[in-house]
């Protein structure tokens, strides 16, 4: 059985990759973005798509992200998750 040591830091190892996986996620945005704003008229819809789509995938990983946070939150007994972020989080 994993002592709450253990379980804290992999909550925190869980916490700080998903962390990351949203920065790549808004990087991409701000490039998606940059591509749609340069992009020349015949390829403006697609660079346009392309953008959404960064947009959809950063909401995804802030998601995950805050869930983690409310798992750490959750499990080092200070308070219940937020009800905002619950509905936030689509399980």
């Amino acid at each position: 059985m994993a002592t709450n040591e253990q379980v804290n830091s992999q909550l925190m190892d869980e916490a700080i990759h998903a962390y990351l996986d949203w920065l790549e996620e808004s990087a991409e945005v701000w490039d998606a973005s940059e591509r749609w704003e340069c992009a020349e008229s015949g390829d403006a819809s697609f660079a346009f798509s392309a953008y959404r789509a960064a947009l959809d995938r950063e909401e995804h990983a802030s998601r995950i992200y805050a869930a983690r946070v409310a798992e750490i939150t959750v499990a080092g007994g200070e308070q219940e998750p937020v009800a905002s972020i619950r509905r936030l989080l689509p399980w």
